[in-house]
């Protein structure tokens, strides 16, 4: 407990002193960063908003690909699956 108190004491301290002392300037990182965008090539623009979307589709795709084969691997273990022509003949309508 004492160890909790101490490490949320220490995050309020960081916190205060970054926000009070302002180590970065936001504005003037976004205007540099603004102005080294508008000096770039359109192509080079194009392919840096190609491979941008490219890694954050892979970043999102690729993990949830995982989980989708992970459910299916589960499911097939449920020992109450009833396949859909087993549903038909207890309705009677196969």
């Amino acid at each position: 407990m004492l160890e909790q108190v101490r490490l949320v004491l220490i995050a309020f301290a960081v916190g205060y002193l970054t926000r009070h002392f302002n180590p970065l300037n936001w504005s003037q990182v976004k205007e540099a960063a603004l102005t080294k965008l508008h000096q770039l090539s359109p192509t080079l623009l194009v392919f840096l908003g190609l491979a941008t979307t490219l890694t954050a589709l892979c970043l999102f795709l690729w993990p949830l690909a995982r989980i989708a084969n992970w459910e299916a691997q589960g499911s097939t273990e449920y020992k109450y699956r009833t396949s859909a022509r087993e549903n038909l003949k207890r309705r009677g309508s196969f």
